[in-house]
């Protein structure tokens, strides 16, 4: 079976605009932001080398995802889901993050996993 590059795009674009939600004026921002301990206030030009670096980081996950799919290794992909959001957690703590900042980044990694998942559900 070969790797369903549709889903897998898909996957990268839904997670990326599940990220815009939960991090955007519309989710967390303010709250992560301060979790965080950085300036809450909305920067004026958007993190372009944080953008480009979390579209590898989802690039590389959907890649992860829709190779287990065509194995039926859904569990590896829970797997790999897990070991991303517990590697935020960590980090997380290194950082001295709030318990919700760290809730947030753990909850949008296992996110990103689900919607990529669906995307294969789906097409």
């Amino acid at each position: 079976m070969m790797i369903n590059w549709l889903a897998a795009g898909a996957g990268v674009i839904a997670a990326f605009l599940l990220g815009f939600l939960v991090y955007g004026p519309l989710g967390f921002q303010k709250r992560w932001a301060e979790g965080t301990r950085i300036d809450p206030t909305p920067p004026d030009t958007p993190p372009l080398a944080a953008m480009g670096l979390q579209i590898v980081f989802l690039v590389l996950l959907a890649i992860i995802i829709a190779a287990t799919e065509t194995t039926n290794s859904l569990g590896v992909a829970v797997l790999a889901i897990l070991a991303v959001a517990a590697q935020a957690a960590s980090v997380g703590k290194w950082a001295q993050k709030s318990g919700f900042a760290i809730a947030v980044d753990t909850g949008y990694a296992i996110g990103c996993g689900i919607v990529m998942i669906l995307a294969h559900a789906i097409l």
